[in-house]
């Protein structure tokens, strides 16, 4: 555990030397504060995983060196999702119309959505054939289908070929869904700097900082108990 921590904190070293995060003039504060968050991410036990795992549904990432491997709990995004229905405000799971080119390849202005279409997917609800999504980290952003993969393909037919209606969830909440602080702390950490790296040349500093997840901070960073 020990060894792949440090591997981790190697890595994460190499990330902060990248001239696109560590020139940004908020770069000792964003520093300070997600290594106070990774430090206590790292060094917890908890654990957020379902009782079911046939609920849980794995999506592996790989961005700036990192292997990003995100357990998502299909249950709670059921019932999350079921519960904001009933709401007038919807802020966590948002329509969105991805196109789909004739090589078959969903995007979302300028991310590639991806989604596993053999996906058994066993804890999922027949009485809900939504499909949601989420970003993952990535410059740009990529976009992975973590609940109805088995349903996207039906979605097509001969008269509707060249769009995917779904729902996206909001990235403030994504960590609400996965397995561990570690997760939770890294998913933001590296979304916070590939959204850094994505924007820093059309998007001034100042203006930069207040879009980023630790020092807003987001939601689910006090929720989870990892900061405040």
């Amino acid at each position: 555990m020990n060894r792949n921590i440090d591997a981790l904190y190697a890595a994460i070293e190499k990330i902060y030397q990248m001239p696109e995060i560590r020139d940004r003039e908020f770069y000792a504060d964003f520093r300070r504060s997600w290594d106070a968050v990774l430090k206590k991410a790292f060094h917890s036990s908890v654990s957020y995983l379902p009782e079911d795992a046939k609920a849980i549904y794995t999506v592996e990432q790989e961005f700036l060196g990192i292997n990003l491997r995100l357990h998502f709990d299909q249950l709670k995004i059921y019932d999350w999702y079921q519960k904001e229905v009933e709401r007038k405000s919807k802020n966590i799971f948002v329509s969105k119309k991805l196109k789909r080119s004739y090589s078959k390849v969903l995007t979302l202005d300028k991310s590639v959505c991806r989604y596993e279409a053999d996906a058994k997917e066993p804890a999922l609800s027949e009485d809900m054939k939504n499909i949601i999504a989420c970003a993952l980290p990535g410059n740009p952003p990529e976009l992975c289908v973590v609940y109805g993969n088995k349903w996207v393909d039906s979605k097509f037919t001969i008269f509707r070929q060249r769009s995917l209606s779904l729902y996206f969830m909001n990235t403030d909440f994504v960590p609400a869904f996965l397995g561990t602080p570690r997760e939770v702390a890294m998913y933001l950490f590296l979304m916070d700097c590939g959204f850094i790296i994505f924007n820093y040349k059309e998007v001034k500093d100042k203006d930069l900082k207040q879009f980023l997840h630790i020092f807003r901070p987001s939601p689910m960073l006090k929720i989870k108990g990892l900061i405040g």
